[in-house]
This record gives C-alpha cells, sequence and structure tokens, in this order.
C-alpha cells in the first residue's frame, strides 16, 4: 500500500474536492480561483517537467520568491519526483543564496523576478550543482542559456509520461526526506479542527514551516482554500476582502493591528 504522502493526498483532494477552489489570486478586479482538480495537475504537471530536465529521486530544488502559486506548485513537484525543496528568504543576500543552493545541493532554483534571479548570477561560478534556472510568471526578462520561464519549464513535461510521476509518488516512504527548512524556531500551531470548508491567506515568508504548514500541509491533509496575499503592504486590504477563517500570525503582525486599532479608538470620542 502506498504511503499517504503530501503529494498523494494532494492528488486526491484533486478527485476529492475537483471543482472546489484550492488556491485564490488577486486579479484586476477580484479574487480568481483555481480549483483542486486544476491544481493538482499543476503539480504532476510540474513534476513532469522536473524529471524531463533530468530531476532524479533524492534530488533538491530551491525556492527564492514571495508567496505565489508557482512557489507552492514547484515546492509539491519536487517531492512529486521523489526529491525534496529548500525555501530561500528574499531578503537573502547573494553569498546567502549561494550558501543554501549548495547547502541543499539543487540542481533547479525557482527565482521570482529578474531582482533574484541577479543574486543567483552574482554567484553562478560558485554554483557548480546548479543547471536550471525557472521565472515566476510575469517575471522581467531573462537571456541566459539556464534560464526558462514559468511557461517553458511546464511545457517540459512533455517529455515525461504522467505514470512516472504516480510511480516515484508510489516509493515516497514516510522516514523520507520532504523538505529543507532553514531556519530557526519551531514548527507552528497545530492544524487541528480545518475543513474544506475553511480558507487562509499565505502571507509569511514560504521559506517558514510555519507558512509552509498553513498554506501547503494543512491545506493538503484538510482541502481549504488559500489566498495568496498581493503584498505585506496590502495585507489588510487583502484580509478585509478575504476574511479568512484561518489566520496566523506573528508577534510583529498582532502589534500592527494593535497600532491600527489603537490608533482609529483615538480619533473617536465619548
Amino acid at each position: 500500500m502506498a504511503y499517504d504522502s503530501i503529494p498523494s493526498k494532494i492528488i486526491s483532494n484533486g478527485q476529492k474536492f475537483a471543482d472546489k477552489p484550492a488556491y485564490f489570486v488577486r486579479g484586476a478586479a477580484a479574487w480568481e480561483p483555481t480549483s483542486w482538480k486544476t491544481y493538482a495537475a499543476e503539480c504532476v504537471q510540474a513534476a513532469r517537467a522536473l524529471i524531463s530536465l533530468g530531476f532524479q529521486p533524492g534530488g533538491t530544488v530551491s525556492i527564492l520568491g514571495f508567496n505565489r502559486p508557482e512557489w507552492v506548485i514547484l515546492d509539491v513537484a519536487a517531492m512529486c519526483a521523489g526529491g525534496a525543496p529548500a525555501g530561500i528568504y528574499t531578503t537573502c543576500s547573494p553569498t546567502e543564496v549561494q550558501y543554501i543552493v549548495n547547502h541543499a545541493e539543487s540542481s533547479v532554483v525557482l527565482v521570482e523576478n529578474k531582482a533574484q534571479w541577479e543574486k543567483i548570477l552574482a554567484k553562478i561560478d560558485e554554483l557548480p550543482l546548479l543547471k536550471h534556472v525557472i521565472l515566476m510568471k510575469g517575471a522581467e526578462k531573462v537571456e541566459h542559456p539556464i534560464v526558462l520561464t514559468w511557461e517553458q519549464f511546464m511545457a517540459k513535461a512533455e517529455g515525461t509520461p504522467e505514470k512516472e510521476v504516480h510511480d516515484r509518488i508510489a516509493k515516497l516512504e514516510p522516514k523520507g526526506l520532504a523538505t529543507f527548512i532553514y531556519t530557526s524556531g519551531t514548527t507552528g500551531p497545530s492544524k487541528g479542527g480545518a475543513g474544506p470548508e475553511d480558507c487562509s491567506v499565505s502571507y509569511l515568508p514560504l521559506s517558514h514551516i510555519a507558512e509552509q504548514m498553513f498554506s501547503i500541509h494543512a491545506p493538503a491533509c484538510s482541502g481549504y482554500a488559500v489566498y495568496f496575499a498581493q503584498g505585506i503592504e496590502k495585507l489588510g486590504d487583502n484580509l478585509k476582502e478575504v476574511q479568512p477563517t484561518i489566520f496566523f500570525g506573528v508577534p510583529r503582525i498582532w502589534e500592527k493591528f494593535h497600532a491600527g486599532v489603537s490608533g482609529k479608538l483615538k480619533e473617536g470620542g465619548g
């Protein structure tokens, strides 16, 4: 019997929840949903693309960017292909990025934009294992032999049958490596109680285990939808629009909320 891993749960959710939203991205006028069926298919397609690029079981990818569907899709795809992802904080310097990519022994790196790519470029001669860099959607064009757009990357899936991905998922073991977390601290609060009717807003760095729990693992186990925030500066607006039933905050976030409420109270009378 195959191990009930995160990839297998997501694929199962693609069938179980089908047309229910798995995640939302803010468009020009509204929040635009993507179904569980499509999300699961995106993860499998990305895994096929990785395999086509030569990704082997036990391999790793590094991810450098703000919270986006592509971040989560490649994270899960690496697991689907028998490997593991490593998240990198967007504030890391080129030297820090180079250290993590090398330490994780990543052959593939996903970056949010040209600014994050330039951190890789600055240290490219010190990244002997790096073979491919993938840009997230909408990134400024980069001309370099190892760089692929997200669309070019996903098109590589044509070189690998879907069965290969399912075969690799079936070989995952409970004691196998699932992900690298380069951070201090401990895991976030329990995800107990969440269900498919809940929703959350993804805004903390996905390179941290706490945000991965709320944006990747808990949704895979519970089936709730994730809204990807437009950025910290728009978090307040996003929260008003989404009104999440699940919200995880660090002390600084609660301090900002408190300051905002206190400021409004001072403006009132009586």
